[in-house]
C-alpha cells in the first residue's frame, strides 16, 4: 500500500487520477511523454517491450517509471488496447510555462478496443464495432455502434444460434454486457476465442431501464421514443442505452456526429449463419484466413461504385443497406419495396435477391 501523504504534490494527483480509471492503464502526460507509474509501467513496460525507469517521488524507493513519445501515441496505444488494455489519456490542461504551481491535467477520453477512432491505426476498409448485449428473461437486445464512421443500429434475438450469427456479422473488436449476459449460459471462453473479442461487463448503473431511455432521447432530441422506431425493441432500449452511456463517458464528447439510431429485425432477411459464410469465403477465406480470394475480393477490384478505388474508403457498409430496405419497405408497392426479399453482409453496400438464388 503506497502511503500517498509521502508522495509529490505530482504523484498525489497521479495517484488520485488513477483511483478515478482503477481498470484503465493511465497514460499521464508530462511535457513530450506519456508517463506511467507504479504498477501500470510494470505493464505497459512488458506488454510492449520498453525500457523501464524509474522516477523519484518523495517515497523511500524510486516509482517504478516508463513512457511513450507524445507524438508516437497512436501506434503504442493501438498495440496495447489490441491486448485488451483500456487506457486513460491524461492531457496537460494548461501552458506549463504559464502554469502557477502544479499544471492542471484531466482525462480527456479512455480507449478502449472499440472505440479507437484514429485514422492511423484503423483499417479503413473495415468497420470498428462496439457491441452491446443485454440478456432479459430469454432475450438478447443487442446494440452496436461505430463511432468512427456514426453508425448506430439495435435489434433482438431470442437463441443462442441467432446472437453468435450477430456477432460472426458485426466482428466486434469489443463486447459489454449485462452480468446477467454471464449467467445466461453462452460459452464466454469460446465466445473470446472464437471471435477474438473483449468481453466486459459493465455496473448495474449503465443498464437501468429509465436512464437508457432518457440517455437515448437526449441525445436524439425526441420526447418519446416511438419517434425513433425503437417501440417494439424494450431490451434493445437497454442495450443500446448502455453503449450511448459507455461512449459518452469514454470519449467525453458531444457525439454530434451520430444522428441516427436504425432498429433491424433479423426476420425480415434471408439471413447467412456462421457456417455458410464461412464455408462460401464470403469475406475470409476458410484456410488462410484472408480477404484475399473472397467473394468481397472479388467485388472490391470492380470499377462500378460495388468497387474500392486505391486510397479510398470502402462504400457504405452493409447495415446502411438494410436500414434503407427496411425504409423502402415502408413505401408504396410501385415504388419497389423489397426488404423482406434481400439478404445483408456486413462489409459492403451488396444485396442479393432470393429471387436471384
Amino acid at each position: 500500500m503506497i502511503d500517498l501523504s509521502q508522495l509529490s504534490p505530482m504523484m498525489q494527483h497521479y495517484m488520485e487520477t488513477k483511483k478515478e480509471y482503477p481498470d484503465c492503464v493511465l497514460f499521464y502526460r508530462l511535457g513530450d511523454f506519456y508517463e506511467m507509474f507504479f504498477d501500470d509501467a510494470l505493464t505497459v513496460s512488458k506488454e510492449l517491450e520498453i525500457t523501464l525507469t524509474g522516477k523519484d517521488c518523495g517515497l523511500s524507493e524510486r516509482a517504478p517509471m516508463c513512457g511513450v513519445p507524445f507524438h508516437a501515441l497512436d501506434s503504442y496505444l493501438y498495440r496495447l488496447v489490441q491486448k485488451g488494455y483500456k487506457v486513460a489519456i491524461a492531457e496537460q490542461m494548461e501552458d506549463p510555462r504559464q502554469a502557477k504551481g502544479l499544471v492542471k491535467r484531466e482525462v480527456i477520453r479512455v480507449v478502449t478496443p472499440g472505440t479507437i477512432t484514429s485514422s492511423q491505426v484503423l483499417d479503413e476498409t473495415k468497420n470498428n464495432y462496439l457491441m452491446g448485449i443485454v440478456y432479459m428473461d430469454g432475450i438478447y437486445g443487442i446494440s452496436t455502434a461505430d463511432i468512427s464512421t456514426g453508425d448506430f443500429m439495435v435489434t433482438e434475438v431470442d437463441s443462442d444460434r441467432e446472437l453468435f450469427d450477430e456477432i460472426n456479422k458485426f466482428s466486434p473488436s469489443e463486447i459489454i454486457c449485462n452480468n446477467a449476459f454471464y449467467m445466461s449460459g453462452v460459452d464466454m471462453d469460446e465466445l473470446k476465442n472464437r471471435y477474438q473479442v473483449v468481453i466486459s461487463a459493465l455496473d448495474s448503473r449503465f443498464f437501468g431501464e429509465e436512464s437508457c431511455r432518457r440517455i437515448l432521447m437526449e441525445h436524439f432530441k425526441v420526447g418519446a421514443l416511438v419517434g425513433l422506431g425503437l417501440e417494439d425493441y424494450a431490451t434493445g432500449i437497454i442495450a443500446a442505452g448502455a453503449v450511448m452511456q459507455y461512449i459518452y463517458e469514454t470519449q467525453k464528447s458531444t457525439l454530434e456526429h451520430i444522428t441516427t439510431i436504425t432498429p433491424y429485425s433479423t426476420g425480415q432477411y434471408m439471413v447467412i449463419d456462421t457456417s455458410t459464410r464461412r464455408n462460401l469465403e464470403l469475406v475470409e477465406t476458410m484456410r488462410e484466413k484472408q480477404k484475399r480470394g473472397t467473394l468481397l475480393w472479388v467485388l472490391d477490384k470492380t470499377k462500378t461504385a460495388m468497387g474500392v478505388p486505391p486510397g479510398a474508403r470502402a462504400p457504405p457498409r452493409l447495415h446502411q443497406t438494410a436500414a434503407d430496405s427496411q425504409r423502402r419497405n415502408h413505401q408504396a408497392p410501385e415504388r419497389g419495396g423489397r426488404a423482406e426479399h434481400e439478404l445483408y453482409l456486413p462489409g459492403r453496400d451488396m444485396r442479393v435477391l432470393k429471387s436471384h438464388l
